[in-house]
């Protein structure tokens, strides 16, 4: 509670102070050609990147991050960037707990951290990667509300002839599930945030150049999950605003739903080892892994599924 009427903090007159404004640097007007507000910062106005206004390409030359300027020059590239975002998360808090045969759903407050490791260069109709840039931007962090669900090692290791496998599961899965999970809460796909980790924050799942899936150490580093002592990886859905604006709830309530739904969408999509349509852009092929990443998917999402609901209807 606070005495100060909240309008006051709000003025109609001029750019919101944690916003960024983009500058366009050609010709001696320096014409403000947008707004960014700070959260969309960091993955779309780093040195590099190509920012979009009225489909017009622009490039990044230079980020005031502390006076919330990015300049920009008028540009002719026939490629985008796309940001390389990693997210790690530490559970703080249990709210509520469902145990299910091989595995647990919680909901609770988590604290999230989201380094911008670099960017990819992608050309346009082909989507081949072209180049890499590095980001030199600092971490965000914030608290906020999350629904995650976890396996039990021991059932991980029979269902799974590597742990390799069931990280590629665990990514695929936490796609389609995030597709589902908009769709219910009637959000925007951005309003949802998911990861998979450890839920310690020790280490985090990214997907690699290579298509498959990575684990990766606080410091960016790769880790060998073959190493580790405990596995248990944690896959979040997590309310992606400070402090959450009431998603995570329902997404709890609606938990055996949601995972039936990503069950039938990845069943019924009709690629042979997956698609954006269902578990991701897959790069590497069922050949070159030895198994298809659509299957394994399966696997770790009927694991997470509950019995009592049916996967044709997800009630």
């Amino acid at each position: 509670m606070t005495d100060a009427y909240p309008a006051n903090a709000v003025s109609l007159r001029s750019v919101a102070e944690g916003n960024f404004v983009v500058v366009d640097q050609a010709g001696d007007a320096r014409q403000v050609l947008a707004e960014v507000d700070f959260s969309s910062a960091p993955e779309t106005l780093y040195e590099g990147a190509i920012y979009m206004v009225q489909a017009a390409p622009y490039q990044v030359e230079s980020l005031d991050w502390e006076g919330r300027k990015a300049y920009v020059r008028p540009t002719r590239v026939d490629y985008y960037t796309d940001a390389v975002v990693f997210t790690r998360l530490k559970i703080l808090e249990n709210f509520a707990e469902r145990a299910m045969q091989d595995a647990r759903v919680a909901h609770g407050e988590v604290h999230l951290v989201r380094r911008f490791a670099g960017y990819k260069k992608i050309r346009y109709y082909t989507h081949e990667n072209v180049g890499y840039g590095n980001i030199d931007l600092p971490d965000q962090e914030m608290h906020t509300t999350a629904v995650w669900w976890q396996v039990q090692a021991e059932a991980l290791d029979a269902a799974f002839a590597s742990r390799h496998m069931a990280l590629d599961g665990f990514l695929g899965a936490g796609y389609a599930m995030h597709i589902v999970a908009a769709m219910r809460m009637l959000s925007e796909p951005r309003d949802v945030g998911r990861a998979v980790g450890d839920g310690n924050a020790e280490w985090f799942a990214t997907v690699g150049a290579n298509g498959r899936g990575q684990m990766r150490n606080s410091a960016g580093e790769a880790v060998d999950p073959g190493q580790l002592q405990q596995f248990t990886p944690t896959l979040f859905l997590y309310d992606n605003y400070p402090g959450g604006i009431g998603i995570s709830a329902p997404l709890f309530e609606q938990q055996a739903a949601i995972v039936a739904g990503a069950r039938q969408l990845v069943t019924d999509c009709e690629c042979a080892h997956g698609c954006p349509a269902c578990i991701g852009p897959i790069l590497a092929s069922d050949e070159v892994r030895g198994y298809s990443p659509k299957q394994v998917a399966l696997t770790v999402l009927g694991m997470l599924a509950d019995s009592t609901v049916d996967p044709a209807c997800g009630t």
